[in-house]
């Protein structure tokens, strides 16, 4: 067994997981250290690196006709063919970008330029990379630009106020599988299905950056338009961002290069060293797949690491709250203010936002990584959480993001620090 009964790894297995990171426990700017700032970059893999530099050695520019153009060309199309395998892609296609950001705007431009309707729908949770593209191309285009609240007590948007804001003149929904703020995970299928209902031909994008690195994906089964992600936050390399998008969305005007064919979103030539990195991310996963499945097929092996992480990663996410025999969890301490988790947890990433009293955010952060070296991030009216957090009503607050080569061991110390610090 390489599981638990409590959802965590074995000992031995996360041993071997953690082998596989750089710099899992400390980096070289302050030595040892605790990483709970998945959400703003994840831990890379070993042969992500090792790859990176071994390709990025080659000079040659891809379909040139000679050996090593052809090597390169391959790596491309092989990232590109283990970006479906990773989202379960069967139709479609794949585009890439400098990052999701990127890739979401350029989805969003075109579905709001050319499918008719006078308005947009998203929420109040979102990243702004949906937020900002959205109300950019709301105002450039007329559009009356609808934001679905947030729920204080699950610190999530309820499906039903998003389904609220859907009428027949709806052009495109915009959301998160899951929050990058408070871990909450959006039911894609339901909402999709029930805004449908609502306007059958309703154009749906989905930013997954948060959610694709630590639970399984289906685009086909979810029926999404397009779905982004960001291979920094999944273990690999910045500078790439990923989507799958629909036929319909694929063959939509968008600029293109004179002469290319309908459905090509790609602007110049792209290095090949990324999709190579990728590639690497997905035999990695299989490799942990392996140790839940004896299946030998690809797609098998990534469900079943991400059911194998999903589970570990709520069992961290119990822990955290709960405490155990040694060390109280954040529930039982009463200087602390957790956001909302009505709903229970087995529809939560391990990522939340959290408040000490007597203290601000930015305070925080830097006593956790002064006073016990470990790094969590703090999140403030900025461009980047300022309408969560409005939503929630609070003025900051530290998030922690775990991954699924954070241990209990980890987790324990953080909640060590936690209760010493009070003011």
């Amino acid at each position: 067994m390489y599981q638990h009964e409590n959802g965590l790894f074995t000992t031995n297995l996360l041993e071997k997981i953690r082998e596989k990171f750089l710099y899992v426990d400390w980096d070289p700017y302050t030595g040892q250290r605790i990483y709970f700032e998945a959400s703003g970059g994840s831990l890379r893999l070993k042969s992500v690196l090792d790859t990176m530099a071994r390709e990025t050695a080659l000079p040659d520019e891809l379909f040139r006709y000679n050996p090593a153009s052809d090597h390169a060309v391959a790596i491309m199309l092989k990232g590109i063919e283990d970006v479906k395998l990773f989202v379960g892609a069967k139709d479609g296609y794949i585009i890439s970008t400098n990052s999701a950001t990127h890739a979401m705007a350029r989805v969003i431009n075109a579905i709001t330029a050319h499918v008719p309707g006078k308005n947009i729908v998203t929420t109040q949770l979102e990243h702004p990379a949906v937020l900002s593209a959205t109300k950019y191309f709301a105002e450039l285009r007329g559009l009356e630009w609808r934001v679905a609240p947030i729920d204080k007590e699950s610190s999530s948007v309820p499906p039903e106020a998003i389904l609220n804001l859907i009428d027949k003149d709806t052009s495109l929904l915009a959301f998160q599988h899951a929050s990058n703020q408070t871990g909450a995970i959006n039911d894609v299928k339901y909402i999709v299905q029930e805004a449908r209902r609502i306007k059958p031909d309703l154009h749906v994008l989905v930013d997954a950056v948060q959610y694709a690195p630590h639970a399984h994906i289906d685009v086909e089964d979810l029926g999404v338009d397009a779905y982004a992600f960001g291979p920094y936050k999944a273990y690999c390399v910045k500078g790439i961002g990923f989507a799958y998008i629909s036929e319909r969305v694929a063959k939509l005007p968008h600029l293109k290069l004179i002469g290319k064919p309908e459905t090509d979103w790609v602007l110049g030539s792209p290095a090949p060293q990324p999709f190579a990195c990728w590639s690497a991310v997905i035999d990695y996963l299989c490799w942990l797949g392996n140790h839940f499945t004896s299946s030998t097929n690809r797609r098998e092996q990534l469900i079943a690491a991400k059911k194998a992480i999903t589970k570990h990663m709520q069992a961290l996410l119990h822990l955290i709250l709960n405490g155990d025999e040694d060390v109280p969890g954040l529930e039982k301490l009463n200087h602390v203010r957790v956001c909302g988790m009505k709903g229970g947890l087995n529809r939560r990433l391990c990522i939340f936002l959290f408040q000490l009293e007597g203290m601000t955010a930015t305070e925080a952060m830097n006593r956790y990584n002064r006073e016990f070296h470990i790094r969590l991030a703090a999140r403030v009216r900025d461009s980047y959480s300022k309408y969560p957090l409005e939503g929630l009503g609070w003025e900051d607050a530290v998030r922690l993001s775990a991954a699924h080569y954070n241990t209990p061991e980890e987790v324990k110390a953080f909640l060590k620090a936690t209760t010493a610090l009070k003011i």
